[in-house]
């Protein structure tokens, strides 16, 4: 609240309370008769209530322009406000354009050496045990054991009966071996 409207405020306040005595003194006069005394005191009243009347409309005035003033402040600070959006969201693009600019250049870069370098890629190997192998021959009928051996690599041989090669039941926890008639499936 302005210096203006609060002004306008109390002195309309402190007139209507400054009323309050001459018309005491006018209800004691009535009392006793003085009709002098009631006149001089009704004229005190009616100047203290027409003073708090114009302190009012002072602080009406007042209070107009101080909701005008702050109503273009407020709308000063939110253009401040768009204007100072609008630069971080110009910014916020650069940036934006300067990374996608920095990705294509990375990407290009890697295209080119992968052209102009060869990549060697290593083949997976799959070590089968003794026991998988036994299970392999036992599984297949006679006449497919002489082709299947004909084309199958050299396995190396293991004398140790247990090997390296661990096996997982469904659940996730290791078990020795597999179970004779399991179904073994392998993900790489």
């Amino acid at each position: 609240m302005k210096a203006g409207t609060m002004e306008g405020l109390i002195g309309a306040g402190i007139n209507m309370k400054l009323v309050d005595t001459p018309m005491r003194v006018y209800k004691e006069a009535r009392r006793k008769g003085d009709l002098g005394a009631m006149e001089r005191a009704m004229g005190y009243a009616s100047e203290y209530q027409e003073t708090a009347y114009e302190y009012k409309e002072h602080a009406d005035e007042e209070l107009r322009k101080e909701m005008k003033e702050n109503r273009e402040e407020q709308q000063k600070q939110r253009e401040e406000a768009i204007e100072e959006r609008r630069e971080a969201q110009k910014e916020s693009q650069k940036e934006t354009v300067e990374k996608l600019a920095e990705k294509a250049e990375e990407m290009r870069t890697d295209n080119d050496l992968s052209a102009n370098t060869s990549k060697r890629t290593q083949a997976d190997s799959l070590v089968i045990s003794t026991e998988g192998q036994k299970l392999l021959q036992e599984s297949r009928p006679d006449s497919d054991r002489k082709a299947a051996d004909i084309e199958a690599p050299d396995l190396p041989a293991s004398t140790d009966t247990k090997s390296d090669t661990k096996f997982y039941s469904s659940t996730g926890s290791a078990v020795e071996s597999a179970p004779v008639g399991m179904n073994v499936s392998m993900n790489v």
